[in-house]
């Protein structure tokens, strides 16, 4: 019963995750103990769009530049 689905790779550059001028990337820091800080990604059915910019498909025509 293996059922075929469409896997997406997403490449997102650490620097769109700080200036981004959308509520995709979150800052989880976690003061306490700063190693365990991360970036969450929030992922549902409005923010796709957004993030298909960054699908490895799209972003390998601006790796070769």
């Amino acid at each position: 019963m293996n059922e075929h689905k469409n896997i997406i790779v997403y490449l997102i550059p650490s620097k769109h995750l700080t200036y981004t001028e959308n509520n995709i990337f979150i800052d989880n820091e976690v003061s306490l103990m700063p190693s365990l800080s991360n970036w969450e990604i929030k992922v549902s059915s409005n923010t796709i769009p957004e993030l298909a910019k960054y699908s490895l498909e799209n972003m390998i025509e601006k790796l070769k530049v």
